[in-house]
């Protein structure tokens, strides 16, 4: 009796107070509906966003409605999207740069899909990080082209807010990456291709305050950090000999020219015939591997390598967590090296050289495309994909590495197309990979922790080649959370006082009245202390170990 009176005056407070204030607010507020968690699909043709398992489409914009015909760099007039880089930050907006006529940012409201609008940035967006704690999404571009830096960052809180860019101070069009983390505070990392060293940001002055030598290097490229011995790993490109007896490359290419070679069985020639950069990677000359740099101790701690005699170099990235790192080498796709963080200023040590065995991959170049790591309670599954190959491997870090593989596709060539891209719909039992280049996309189903009994369960077509990001506003999740556990705090108590009260009909009880009139009073101030949650900082990335889509964490 006491529970239905309570819930119907809980009612009658709600619906009053939404009919007060009907009039003198914008009805949008009021009539706006969440997706709730989603998968992103951004491609040429616009953005998709579906509901996690596929089975529906939940919100769609065509590139008639967010791209404008331009000119594309090939000189003819194209009416599709580019995006290049996609992020979410958690509580407000999901972000996408774009090459589409205009470099720019995207910014596409986190629950109902709306696009918010566009902000003009630097050329050729890269990497989009967020930092949560400062509530910006920061970005790296590969030129500064009119706004005089490289760097770019953006508010979440307004799209109108204008920041300096930082400019890296060197050459035209430093390619390169950016690692930000709430971890890190005001402080961050960026790579360059044709830099020998790391740049490290000051993110309150905009300015570049210290860089950090990488010995023997021609710059650096792809880039993570691992919040668990709070270092950096960075791939670092050399320099390389190339079309005589005994030169790293047998052959050389157009941007060939004379060099001085530092690594590798050619090392200390100088004045030959050879390359720098992308062109060296794989070859002998890529002793360099992964630089590991600790950002306390502001010091080059190991440089990491792929498994001895499968070759050399790789790209790193790491799980969410911090706690593992991957290798993914130039070895044509015969295993990934799975590095673990031990404590600061201390080398990470090999953990597994997971064979994968990919087909149709080349020597000396990097098959592994993309990669999820889908954890939760009972899960702790990395899942690696190839361009070249139709089958996904999928690997139980649980259970002593245990591999098994699923094929997406029956087609005697790959569905692969340039990449093949993964993403786990977080919390969910779905991971989504793409085949670009069959426009299919296909969802595979883990209903437990028994990598065995993972399956294919659908496959969408017409899919054009794109980026997927999950998204959740977990801000949203986080008030509701502690609203659910407030009202079930509440009733508890409730049930623990009538039971106290034996056979007495306490709905009329003096007593009963009070304790209801307070237990009123509690819920209006639980649900005014649940709104001053919800417009507090956005979460550190994650709410019960979820993380903003199945790769980044800030």
């Amino acid at each position: 009796m006491k529970m239905k009176f309570l819930s119907t005056i809980i009612a009658a407070i709600v619906t009053s107070s939404a009919s007060a204030t009907h009039h003198s607010a914008d009805i949008y507020y009021h009539e706006k509906k969440a997706l709730g968690p989603s998968m992103w699909h951004f491609s040429a043709d616009g953005l998709t966003i579906y509901s996690v398992d596929g089975s529906k489409v939940l919100r769609a914009h065509r590139k008639e409605s967010v791209c404008k015909p331009y000119v594309s760099w090939r000189g003819g007039v194209s009416t599709d999207c580019y995006y290049f880089t996609q992020a979410s930050d958690g509580h407000k907006f999901v972000w996408a740069g774009s090459l589409a006529g205009t470099n720019k940012v995207e910014a596409f409201d986190i629950d109902s899909g709306d696009y918010a609008g566009y902000i003009p940035t630097c050329s050729t967006p890269l990497d989009l990080e967020y930092h949560p704690h400062r509530e910006e999404m920061w970005l790296r571009c590969a030129a500064n082209g009119v706004n005089k830096g490289e760097i770019d960052v953006f508010s979440s809180n307004s799209l109108s807010a204008d920041f300096e860019h930082i400019h890296l101070n060197d050459t035209s069009r430093p390619y390169g990456r950016i690692a930000i983390h709430s971890d890190m505070g005001p402080y961050g990392y960026v790579s360059a291709y044709d830099q020998a060293y790391l740049s490290e940001l000051d993110l309150s002055t905009k300015e570049v305050v210290e860089r950090h030598e990488l010995p023997k290097s021609k710059g650096s490229y792809d880039m993570t950090y691992s919040p668990v011995n709070s270092h950096i790993f960075t791939r670092g490109r050399v320099t390389c000999s190339c079309g005589f007896d005994g030169a790293d490359l047998k052959e050389c290419g157009s941007r060939a020219g004379k060099v001085d070679v530092l690594t590798g069985p050619t090392a200390g020639m100088m004045n030959v015939n050879g390359t720098s950069g992308a062109g060296c990677e794989g070859s002998t000359a890529d002793t360099l591997g992964v630089f590991e740099f600790d950002t306390i101790g502001k010091k080059i701690v190991a440089n990491h390598n792929i498994k001895e005699g499968t070759g050399f170099g790789a790209d790193p990235v790491s799980s969410p967590d911090g706690k593992h790192i991957l290798l993914l080498g130039n070895d044509g796709g015969k295993f990934v090296r799975l590095l673990s963080p031990g404590e600061n200023g201390a080398a990470s040590t090999v953990a597994k050289d997971i064979p994968v065995d990919f087909e149709g991959g080349l020597p000396t170049k990097t098959v592994v495309s993309d990669f999820a790591f889908v954890t939760d309670e009972t899960r702790n599954i990395l899942i690696l994909g190839a361009s070249t190959d139709n089958d996904l491997v999928l690997v139980d870090l649980n259970d002593d590495y245990k591999t098994t593989k699923i094929t997406l596709s029956e087609a005697s060539e790959t569905t692969g197309g340039s990449r093949r891209n993964i993403e786990w719909a977080v919390g969910s039992n779905f991971v989504w990979v793409d085949g670009g280049g069959t426009q299919e996309q296909y969802i595979i189903e883990l209903p437990d922790d028994n990598i065995n009994n993972a399956k294919l369960v659908r496959s969408l077509t017409n899919v054009t080649a794109g980026n997927m990001i999950y998204v959740e506003n977990y801000e949203r999740t986080r008030a509701a959370q502690e609203a659910e556990q407030l009202i079930m705090s509440m009733t508890s108590k409730s049930e623990i006082r009538s039971s106290s009260s034996g056979s007495v009909d306490d709905s009329e009880s003096p007593v009963a009245v009070a304790a209801l009139v307070l237990g009123i009073l509690s819920l209006l101030l639980g649900v005014a202390l649940v709104i001053l949650v919800a417009r507090g900082p956005a979460p550190s990335g994650n709410t019960d170990g979820r993380t903003l889509g199945s790769k980044n964490v800030a």
